[in-house]
């Protein structure tokens, strides 16, 4: 009996070590999804501005054509930026979101593998009472 109980505190145990990886993993999936939304928010934000600014003709002389080009220029590159980091957040967040499923894959199977402990030693308890007992001491 103290064998089982110690399996099953065992179980136990790794069951709530895999509900708290999961807790984990679905966290930092959570934040970095959030991320790669406000990075491509960011990166369509910024290469719209840009568009803006290279459609502008509001240009009085040279120097004003001059600075808007600059300035478009330096929103393209920021948008260029806003893109690459866009991508490096979006499989950051696929990582994530794969080590969740595998956490959760894990979770499930140190469940069942708990409730499938448990019902052997509910079965092996049920096993050992159901079986009749000899009867001793003097026939009457």
């Amino acid at each position: 009996m103290t064998s089982d109980k110690t399996r099953l505190r065992r179980a136990r145990l790794i069951e709530r070590v895999r509900s708290a990886e999961q807790r984990k993993a679905a966290s930092e999936a959570h934040r970095a999804e959030a991320i790669r939304l406000k990075l491509e928010q960011l990166s369509e934000r910024t290469h719209s501005l840009a568009q803006l600014y290279a459609l502008r003709d509001t240009a009085a002389d040279a120097a004003d054509l001059r600075g808007a080009a600059i300035l478009g220029a330096h929103l393209r590159e920021l948008g260029h930026t806003a893109s690459r980091q866009a991508s490096a957040a979006r499989r950051e967040a696929d990582d994530r979101l794969a080590d969740l499923a595998a956490a959760e894959r894990r979770l499930q199977r140190a469940e069942e593998s708990r409730r499938e402990l448990h019902r052997s030693i509910l079965d092996q308890l049920g096993r050992v009472h159901s079986t009749p007992a000899r009867k001793t001491g003097p026939a009457s």
